[in-house]
């Protein structure tokens, strides 16, 4: 079994690997998600895919993602791009899929790099 760190969860591209996911449970598991604001979709994939941790982009963001969370889903909410490296190269992650847009997601790939995590890169 992989277990994977998604970059960009809330986009088209993480969307689809989410439905891959899901539908090959024995293969691949979320260890961590990472995405900018879209708060919502990112408690329902938290709450369907139950991962260690997520990154949003700053911190009000990430206070909003916690008023939406039911208690007790202990989820560790990173935020910044500290947040989005920690989740990137978090342990235990066998593979990082880079699905962010732009820049931004040069950073955290980087530091799943150096963090030895093995790298698929999205684009489109």
């Amino acid at each position: 079994m992989k277990s994977l760190a998604l970059l960009g969860s809330t986009g088209s591209i993480g969307r689809n690997t989410l439905q891959i996911v899901a539908r090959f449970p024995e293969k691949f598991k979320i260890k961590t998600l990472a995405a900018k604001t879209s708060t919502d979709l990112l408690a329902d994939q938290i709450n369907s895919f139950h991962p260690d941790a997520v990154a949003v982009f700053d911190q009000s963001t990430a206070e909003q993602l916690k008023q939406k969370l039911p208690a007790g889903t202990g989820v560790e909410v990173l935020y910044g791009p500290e947040g989005y490296r920690a989740v990137a190269s978090w342990d235990g992650v066998d593979m990082t899929v880079g699905a962010m847009v732009g820049a931004a997601g040069l950073e955290p790939v980087i530091a799943a790099i150096a963090a030895g995590k093995d790298i698929a890169l999205a684009n489109k």
